[in-house]
């Protein structure tokens, strides 16, 4: 990956900064992002979102971490990545959508020259909006699990059948990069292969799962003798847990970015315990209400200490076992809680009817608190995390 060999200074950072700050006042679609409602609601906002997707990669500022002959910038450096998530956060724009990154850099350390020079271009002008194809029922986070199947034919096309579920974005994307048992006589880790399968391929079919927050997020997709050619296979037969292992590795950097996340929703919280009343009174004027307010901020500032912690040790290369999936919990147990807190004050106190600012930040709130289950599973669940880290940081036996 290209990358530049030293630390950016203090002053070259303000002054990116101010140029993603600009550029996402200039460019950024016309509706905030709203959590549990990422993925667009109607065509307009598809042709949006791609626009606004596609000025992210022209100016530099999304795939900057690509190989320079691939568009990449020999000057990035992973603060970068940083700079851009929190700017975007912080203006309530649309964020990119993790998996099209995911499958980009896939596509960069193990595709074959004719995979990158066909994908990589529509990536960056966003005309290839990808999934992963990776969950399956009856499976949850254990993505070593995998039950679909790949039958290698005669001519070389692989056929795949099987089904998979809680696919962020399969209703809108283009692409899926799928991990698939090609071995039958395999089991877990083993016997795995990643393919590119086209969602609009005959005998793939996508049914939308509407979340408890009314919006179409996540999908299931079924796989009915899906024929894909030799071509799509990424690397070699039996590589696909390593593959998409390696993938997942790239996602380390955005929990940095996401705890932003946690500043937003401390904002809203104390613009609903200071603007709005309960019994006649300013909640916040409740002694219960702001020694609860209080915790929950000092809970933010001890997760936003260690993230911070974490991104500056991985940008030296000196990450500690575990690291990770202690970043990954704080971050969502934390955003569960505060949110689920706003969402219950909330419903408590009343507002002034034109004051759309604490109706606005109730709301958020809301959203915030029915997505922050999401947290906790995707991406691995807590559960998964704590288990990781009892391996990897403990050294506890493991069965």
């Amino acid at each position: 990956m290209s990358a530049a060999d030293t630390r950016p200074s203090d002053a070259q950072l303000r002054e990116f900064r101010a140029r993603v700050r600009a550029h996402i006042a200039e460019h950024a679609p016309p509706f905030d992002a709203r959590e549990g409602h990422r993925a667009p609601e109607n065509v307009a906002q598809e042709a949006q979102l791609r626009a606004w997707f596609a000025s992210l990669f022209d100016a530099g500022f999304v795939g900057a971490d690509w190989p320079v002959e691939h568009g990449g910038r020999a000057d990035h450096h992973p603060l970068h990545d940083r700079i851009l998530s929190e700017e975007i956060l912080r203006a309530r724009a649309p964020r990119p959508v993790d998996q099209v990154n995911l499958a980009a850099h896939v596509l960069l350390h193990f595709g074959s020259d004719a995979q990158k020079a066909a994908l990589l271009p529509p990536i960056r002008r966003s005309e290839h909006v990808w999934c992963q194809l990776l969950s399956e029922p009856d499976a949850g986070s254990d993505i070593a699990a995998v039950r679909s199947r790949g039958v290698q034919q005669p001519d070389g096309t692989w056929v795949i059948d099987g089904q998979k579920t809680w696919i962020t974005d399969g209703h809108w994307a283009d692409m899926g990069l799928a991990l698939i048992r090609t071995d039958p006589t395999s089991s877990r880790h083993h016997g795995l292969s990643a393919f590119i399968v086209p969602l609009s391929a005959p005998g793939v079919e996508v049914r939308p799962i509407r979340t408890i927050n009314e919006a179409i997020e996540v999908n299931e997709v079924f796989l009915d003798s899906v024929t894909v050619p030799a071509d799509n296979l990424i690397g070699e037969p039996g590589q696909g847990w390593s593959i998409i292992m390696a993938g997942l590795d790239f996602e380390r950097f955005g929990i940095g970015g996401n705890v932003i996340l946690l500043e937003l929703l401390i904002d809203d919280l104390v613009t609903v315990t200071r603007h709005a009343t309960l019994d006649g009174r300013p909640a916040f004027e409740h002694e219960d209400i702001r020694q609860t307010v209080a915790e929950l901020a000092v809970e933010v500032e001890v997760a936003k200490s260690f993230i911070d912690d974490h991104v500056e040790r991985l940008v030296i290369g000196a990450e500690q076992p575990g690291d990770g999936s202690i970043a990954k919990l704080s971050f969502a147990e934390t955003y569960h809680r505060v949110s689920a807190y706003g969402a219950q004050l909330s419903a408590m106190v009343c507002t002034v009817a034109a004051d759309s600012s604490v109706e606005q930040a109730k709301q958020r709130l809301r959203e915030c608190w029915l997505w922050s289950r999401a947290y906790t599973v995707s991406g691995g669940s807590n559960e998964m995390m704590r288990n990781i880290l009892a391996k990897r940081r403990l050294l506890l036996p493991t069965r």
